[in-house]
């Protein structure tokens, strides 16, 4: 093929809520992306922006344009904004706070909240790869062929990555090729009409990178209480989060627990304090603050799991006067929590944490963060000083180095798992970690303190 086009379309399953920020605050300190109708969709720029990640950089930059350096060519790679096949989506408001780890409580000011996008849509997308000599048409069935590696596994698009958001299934794929030499091709493709689907002709490819991933299961020993604000005026003062009516243990909060525990961890066993901050931000990643300009991405993802055979039940509190015993007057409060059905059954299943490009010393920490979540000794959620947000770990399966382990005590970890652990103790990778680091301080700098 000399001149035409190649059109890769087919649609994308929303698995967890989406967070694409509009820059706006109507509704909440950030809404969601809609168009001038208030339908939901993801940009273009979002959708190609994260297939870009996993092409070949130095093949496929002279097809996807250049404009920073010489010569200047225009993409040849065409993409719509990608809508909704029915529903105009579902959003809902989710509140967040930041902890004080080193008080265990909500900082001031620090309560916020953030719109996302309700998980079950389908989107539609189409690339179209422009084709004006046969050069063009090599590096389209390159790119294509990336395209549909990425399209084999879930993928990740839009704000709160690490945190599970935005997870995306493609499906329904198909693959069109107009031929502009041949007025068939040419008369097909003017008319929008479909030709044979050829996805059969191209095989995908996917660009493959050290992973460090652990999947447990546990049982909720007690209750749990990650709080939101029912719709209902009438009902509780608090109830646990739920997403499409079911209960589910969110991101936000297992990262949140983790990070703190492993700041904790890392001030038991370690002389130089003045690298933890760098090691936790190498993991968990860093946002701009009043005392650094600079950002981190995190390298640690944890996905957002569903909770079940658990039941709802209503618990009224009171708070007592420590000088009279007497109760205080207006500080009667009720929640909502979730309770196990069972002492046996799982509540939570295949819990994710996964760590890209991992070094051997956080390898170590992701593993002792394991254990304290698989003891109950770590509690995620609210109202933890009476209980609450224990877990009980049943099985975990930890992969590494394409070797898969499985474990149903923690104190069993397998002997190829020592190393890492003395990496931890020893510090091993701080060189390493420090010199990845300077990339992102050196773009933007420390504030002068």
């Amino acid at each position: 093929m000399k001149t035409g086009r190649i059109i890769l379309g087919g649609t994308l399953n929303l698995l967890s809520p989406l967070m694409i920020g509009s820059g706006r605050d109507d509704i909440s300190d950030r809404d969601v992306l809609v168009d001038s109708e208030g339908i939901v969709f993801i940009p273009a720029t979002s959708f190609l922006g994260v297939l870009k990640t996993y092409f070949n950089v130095d093949i496929d930059k002279d097809y996807l344009g250049l404009y920073l350096s010489e010569p200047v060519n225009q993409s040849f790679l065409i993409c719509d904004d990608l809508y909704p096949c029915s529903s105009k989506g579902n959003c809902r408001i989710r509140d967040g706070i930041r902890i004080d780890n080193s008080k265990g409580i909500v900082e001031d000011k620090a309560k916020f909240d953030y719109q996302v996008v309700e998980p079950g849509l389908n989107f539609t997308f189409r690339l179209e790869f422009v084709i004006n000599n046969e050069n063009r048409y090599i590096q389209a069935q390159h790119i294509l062929e990336e395209c549909l590696g990425v399209f084999e596994h879930s993928f990740f698009l839009g704000g709160k990555r690490s945190s599970g958001f935005g997870k995306l299934k493609a499906g329904n794929l198909y693959v069109n090729e107009y031929d502009f030499d041949t007025a068939s091709g040419l008369t097909q493709y003017l008319l929008e009409l479909q030709s044979s689907n050829n996805i059969e002709n191209y095989k995908p490819k996917f660009s493959t990178y050290d992973t460090f991933v652990i999947k447990a299961d546990f049982h909720l020993k007690n209750s749990l209480i990650v709080r939101t604000y029912p719709e209902d005026v009438y009902g509780p003062d608090a109830v646990h989060i739920s997403s499409q009516g079911k209960p589910i243990l969110p991101a936000t909060s297992v990262r949140g627990v983790l990070r703190a525990q492993a700041e904790r961890i890392l001030y038991t066993i370690w002389q130089d304090v003045d690298f933890i901050e760098d090691f936790v931000s190498s993991m968990f990643g860093t946002a701009v603050t009043k005392n650094k300009k600079y950002t981190i991405p995190s390298a640690l993802y944890v996905n957002e799991v569903p909770i079940s055979n658990v039941t709802t039940e209503l618990q009224n509190r009171i708070c007592i006067d420590r000088f009279t015993g007497g109760t205080i007057e207006g500080a009667l409060f009720d929640s909502m929590p979730v309770f196990p059905q069972d002492s046996k059954t799982e509540n939570i299943t295949h819990l994710t944490l996964r760590l890209e490009h991992p070094l051997p010393s956080q390898k170590g920490l992701l593993i002792l963060l394991l254990k304290d979540l698989y003891t109950g000794d770590l509690a995620i959620g609210g109202e933890k000083n009476i209980g609450r947000g224990t877990l009980q770990g049943l099985k975990a399966t930890i992969f590494d180095q394409n070797k898969k382990n499985s474990i149903s005590q923690i104190t069993e970890l397998p002997d190829n798992f020592t190393p890492y652990l003395e990496a931890l103790i020893k510090n091993s990778d701080k060189d390493q970690i420090q010199n990845n680091l300077a990339i992102y301080k050196d773009k933007g700098g420390k504030v002068n303190e």
